[in-house]
């Protein structure tokens, strides 16, 4: 249930994905897992497509700007997409594979701004298994310096109930070092947010925000970059249920702000065992604004 006193986000529009660019083949669904806003323009990715695609911000169907980009690459699809306007380049996150050393890691792929593939790299923080790596990603410069923060879905980076447990949320900060990306900071969330998972995040400026799926909660709070901490506590946002107080944002898994006051998300495909009334906003882009009041 919704916490009393907690602030809820104010749903702007949405659209089935489905509604503004055809799935890959026919009766395939669309698993989006992560978007980032340029302009007039949302850059979406999936969990099940090794492709992007562009949406308008207007989620218009008729929009010219709805389309897929570049080649489809073989293999399963990305978890978040972040974009450097200074290096002008599409950085691609792959959850986890296989490390030579036994381990899993996360890859890294780049494209472009004319979403031609330029390569990919490992990044360095080791997790347990395949299931459970990062779910968000972030790219920024600081002081000259290019760096990607890569969001844990688990609590403190950990698989099962371990992971679920709440207060230990975490972004690892990479730093590129020669032909991967080595770790060069660790930022550790709030402890007092009761988040079971960590699914998407984004930054403007200072101000980051962070999403639960299995919770159905964003968090706001406030980036130091200087020593890669946070300050205060920030705010937590429950998303909108319906009439009789039911959770109906179920599967939100990507996130990027639209402007100071509100964030384009994309939904995931409702998973099994989930309520039915999850099925109406799942495969799904929404735009969300903060409360007049918060915001």
């Amino acid at each position: 249930m919704v916490r009393a006193g907690r602030p809820v986000l104010k749903l702007i529009r949405e659209r089935k994905l489905v509604e503004l660019i055809p799935p890959p083949q026919r009766g395939a669904v669309l698993e989006a897992s992560g978007v980032v806003v340029r302009g007039s323009e949302c850059f979406v990715v999936f969990d099940n497509v090794r492709q992007m695609a562009r949406v308008g911000i207007d989620l218009d169907p008729a929009s010219r700007a709805n389309a897929w980009l570049g080649r489809r690459r073989a293999g399963e699809g990305y978890e978040d997409v972040a974009y450097s306007p200074h290096l002008r380049r599409f950085f691609l996150l792959i959850e986890a594979e296989k490390h030579p050393d036994g381990t899993y890691k996360a890859v890294i792929e780049e494209c472009d701004a004319a979403w031609r593939y330029q390569g990919r790299a490992w990044a360095d923080f080791a997790f347990e298994t395949r299931q459970t790596g990062f779910e968000g990603l972030i790219a920024l410069r600081v002081r000259g310096a290019d760096y990607l923060l890569a969001l844990c879905e688990g609590n403190r980076g950990l698989h099962g109930a371990r992971g679920r447990t709440p207060g230990g949320g975490q972004i690892v900060v990479f730093e590129k070092n020669g032909r991967g990306w080595s770790r060069a900071g660790l930022i550790s969330l709030p402890y007092h947010l009761d988040f079971e998972d960590y699914s998407a995040m984004a930054l403007r400026g200072r101000r980051l925000a962070v999403v639960s799926q299995k919770s159905a909660r964003l968090w706001v709070g406030t980036l130091r970059t200087r020593d890669w901490s946070i300050a205060g506590d920030g705010c937590i946002y429950e998303f909108p249920r319906t009439s009789n107080g039911k959770r109906l944002y179920c599967t939100i898994e990507g996130l990027d702000w639209r402007s100071a006051d509100s964030f384009v998300m994309v939904s995931d495909l409702r998973k099994p065992g989930y309520p039915d009334r999850c099925a109406r906003t799942d495969q799904s882009i929404h735009i969300f604004r903060l409360p007049r009041s918060t915001s």
